[in-house]
This record gives structure tokens, C-alpha cells and sequence, in this order.
């Protein structure tokens, strides 16, 4: 199992890939140019096991909040011949890893059931934060840096990434 960043002609396989899961109606070629635009803030990251990609993200580098240094973990996803096989724990470990400081809130908005990301310390936003029906925003961060943003309004939240 190796953690690296994606290479630059592996993008559109990433693509293809995750239009498979997050179409949302619009076309390949739309949800392409929507999804490169992580590319200017953020650096895409693959966990490879015997030469093929089995899972994948996009860390992003976000606008400070509170005085934080925000990021997003985004698009997350491991390939449906890899699931269950640790993958994408694995890449969300090495991500989080990746992150320098006390001073950090690394954001992620959960499609999937939140318990999932709880065991790599992600909490729920609570109720008066979270600005999607169907997505859950969750924060990774210090106790001391959650009892700050727990206090924040809803506005400074980054919108879903």
C-alpha cells in the first residue's frame, strides 16, 4: 500500500471515477470543470496497491477561520473492487498526518453515515452549523479549537467542497 500524491495524468481517471458517485445531473464534462477547481487550492492524494489507484482525495487549503488554519478533505473515495480492505482509512490517516499544528480544523462533509469518520476523530458539526440536508459537515480539531467552533455562526462554515 502506497500514499502519494496523484499524478497529473491520473486526474481524469480520478474524475471518471468519481462522476460514477457524484454525477448530481450534470455531465462528465461539467462535473470536470467543476472538480478541477479543487486543483488550484488543494493537492489530490491516492493510496496505490499493485500498481492500480484504490482509493482517493483531494486535500484542500482553505480560508482561515477563527484564526485556523482550515482545510477540507474532500471526494473521497475508494474504488468499488477495493472496499472493505482498509484503503480508505488509510488515506484518511495519512491525510490528517499531513496537517502541521494545534491550530488546524480540517473540515469534511459526510454523504456516508458519520460513525465512519468518527473513528479518525471527525465530530458532527451540531445541528445550528451544518448548512446541507443530505451532507453532514464533521471537524477534525483540538477539544480546545472544537469549544471555539462550536460558538461560531453558521456563515463561516465553508460551503460543501
Amino acid at each position: 500500500m502506497i500514499f502519494r500524491e496523484a499524478a497529473k495524468e491520473e486526474i481524469p481517471f480520478l474524475f471518471q471515477e468519481g462522476y460514477k458517485e457524484w454525477s448530481k445531473n450534470r455531465t462528465f464534462e461539467q462535473y470536470c470543470v467543476d472538480n478541477s477547481k479543487d486543483d488550484a487550492i488543494g493537492i489530490r492524494y491516492v493510496i496505490e496497491e499493485n500498481g492500480e489507484i484504490a482509493s482517493s482525495t483531494v486535500l484542500l487549503r482553505l480560508e482561515s477561520l477563527l484564526g485556523k488554519n482550515v482545510y477540507g478533505l474532500g471526494s473521497i473515495l475508494t474504488s468499488q473492487n477495493h472496499r472493505g480492505k482498509g484503503y480508505g482509512s488509510e488515506l484518511i490517516k495519512q491525510c490528517i498526518k499531513l496537517i502541521p499544528g494545534d491550530n488546524t480544523i480540517i473540515f469534511l462533509y459526510s454523504d456516508i453515515k458519520p460513525a465512519y469518520y468518527e473513528k479518525f476523530g471527525f465530530q458532527s458539526l451540531p445541528e445550528k452549523l451544518q448548512k446541507y440536508e443530505k451532507s453532514v459537515c464533521m471537524a477534525h480539531c483540538t477539544e480546545l479549537v472544537w469549544n471555539e467552533l462550536i460558538k461560531a455562526n453558521a456563515a463561516v462554515i465553508p460551503d460543501y467542497f
